[in-house]
């Protein structure tokens, strides 16, 4: 399984350092909230993508759809090269 570490994570992971007590609290103000709930969308946007793709490549596989499944494995790494990108 490929480990993809795309930009909302980023964003996610620079939120956490930056909200961090000394004493290793996050503590989170109403605009953080709203900036991680904002990227938790993303994130579930982009995990289903990939999910419904690596789903439907295990169909292709199975049914023995080679050129399906060829054109899902390309989409698959072609958001996979994208979110690793932003």
């Amino acid at each position: 399984m490929a480990l993809m570490v795309a930009q909302v994570h980023r964003q996610l992971a620079e939120i956490v350092r930056m909200n961090t007590t000394k004493e290793g609290f996050l503590v989170l103000g109403e605009p953080e909230l709203k900036w991680v709930m904002q990227l938790l969308r993303v994130n579930y946007a982009l995990v289903y993508q990939h999910d419904s793709l690596k789903e439907l490549s295990l169909v292709a596989y199975e049914m023995g759809d080679a050129e399906w499944l060829h054109s899902l494995c390309a989409e698959i790494e072609k958001l996979e090269t994208e979110v690793i990108k932003l």
